[in-house]
């Protein structure tokens, strides 16, 4: 009988120590998992990433120089002309089919002015001279001036005043350029020397 009680005594001392052993395993298992969850469920910080954009206003002459060299009013004419379509009844003077090309390379839609260093008779002289511009789209470039219309669309008499070629004047490819054409009639009266004129375009940023 005493080995009996002895063996059941026994058996509830291991169930004790066991019971034991798990408690203390459990202990220190919630414990590490409260230590997991500081580590990585309870901790926030944020970082960030910053920039401007600048406004980058800026136009281009591409095709910067129009020169038909030298040449003179035939013998029996009172004047003569010369263009950049390719038209002259001049003598000597080359033939030039190309305008002006002027880029707009900047970020920002622009309107457009220009404006020349000299009008007709400081540029050419003699009785009834004249410098005119045609403003138009450069090829390739259908809509370079947005929804609106080119102020400078027909031949128009070039002055030292700003005059408005065009109120939006995109950046886009393949949509930001335009050409310039000239157009200079000489009168017979014109002195006899060299001749010459600034062109100046002039952008300003949309609001």
């Amino acid at each position: 009988m005493a080995n009996k009680i002895n063996s059941t005594n026994l058996l509830m001392l291991v169930a004790i120590v066991a019971v034991g052993f798990a408690t203390i395993n459990l202990i220190i298992t919630i414990d590490k998992i409260g230590d997991i969850q500081t580590l990585t469920g309870y901790a926030v910080d944020t970082a960030w990433a910053n920039l401007t954009i600048l406004s980058n206003v800026i136009v281009n002459f591409t095709t910067e120089n129009v020169s038909w060299g030298s040449g003179y009013v035939p013998s029996g004419s009172p004047s003569c002309e010369l263009d950049t379509q390719g038209n002259t009844n001049c003598t000597g003077f080359v033939t030039v089919s190309t305008g002006l090309i002027l880029e707009n390379i900047g970020n920002e839609d622009v309107s457009l002015n220009l404006s020349s260093s000299k009008a007709a008779a400081a540029f050419i002289g003699g009785v009834s001279p004249a410098f005119q511009w045609n403003v138009s789209e450069a090829a390739g470039n259908a809509g370079a001036c947005g929804a609106g219309a080119l102020n400078i669309s027909s031949w128009t008499d070039i002055t030292t005043a700003h005059q408005i070629a065009c109120n939006n004047f995109t950046f886009l490819d393949a949509r930001d350029a335009f050409e310039i054409d000239l157009r200079i009639v000489i009168p017979v009266t014109a002195s006899t020397d060299a001749k010459g004129a600034t062109i100046t375009a002039t952008a300003t940023a949309l609001a």
